[in-house]
């Protein structure tokens, strides 16, 4: 309960600086590494709006209300670093390449079957796991269970959360996690999961219900 009530008031926060990085905040009063890398190509600054785009289309139409705001906490926690290299273009290069996988990301939320361990609003503590397709591929994703850091106890982001992809493939009839030894049960209505470990910390097990 300390870790919900905590992460509802750090999420409050937070969310007021959701856009601080939308290629719309006004360039004359931009300060930080990123927002003047963003005024200043607009490569990045067409590929930041287009990731504000998706954001807003995710947050209106994702089933888990609170999650999709939730990542981009998660996601934005990073992405401040990806100017930070001391040569611009390898700056550039990965402020684009994070920005393009996130839109992606957020892209894939419009269209997966969202499977969840818990019910109302989603808290970082809980998980969501998702099934799409994307280049002809069926994959799964994770996002959750999260876990102070013992020795870093600032609430999420910081922390350990579980956050990755895995490619399925079809083995008996089934999905099955292609490239990991990781046990899940996909129906149209719910997933069981054996534990993966995500971190030493932590990790996903148990039954996700179906929400969309």
């Amino acid at each position: 309960m300390f870790i919900k009530i905590r992460y509802i008031l750090i999420l409050a926060l937070i969310s007021f600086g959701l856009t601080v990085h939308a290629a719309s905040f006004d360039c004359s009063k931009a300060r930080s590494k990123l927002e003047l890398l963003i005024c200043n190509n607009p490569s990045l600054n067409d590929a930041d709006t287009a990731m504000g785009n998706a954001y807003k289309n995710a947050l209106n139409v994702f089933p888990v209300k609170g999650f999709v705001k939730s990542s981009q906490i998660a996601f934005l926690s990073n992405y401040k670093y990806c100017a930070d290299d001391k040569n611009l273009n390898t700056s550039l290069n990965n402020c684009l390449a994070q920005t393009y996988a996130r839109t992606q990301q957020l892209q894939n939320f419009v269209v997966a079957k969202v499977y969840y361990n818990d019910t109302g609003p989603f808290n970082p503590d809980a998980a969501v796991l998702q099934v799409y397709t994307k280049e002809g591929k069926t994959f799964i994703s994770m996002f959750g269970s999260y876990m102070p850091d013992m020795n870093r106890p600032e609430p999420f982001p910081r922390g350990f959360i579980c956050d990755e992809e895995y490619e399925l493939k079809r083995l008996n009839g089934n999905l099955v996690p292609k490239d990991v030894d990781w046990r899940v049960d996909i129906t149209e209505t719910k997933i069981i999961a054996d534990f993966y470990s995500c971190s030493p910390r932590n990790g996903i097990s148990g039954e996700f219900r179906r929400v969309n």
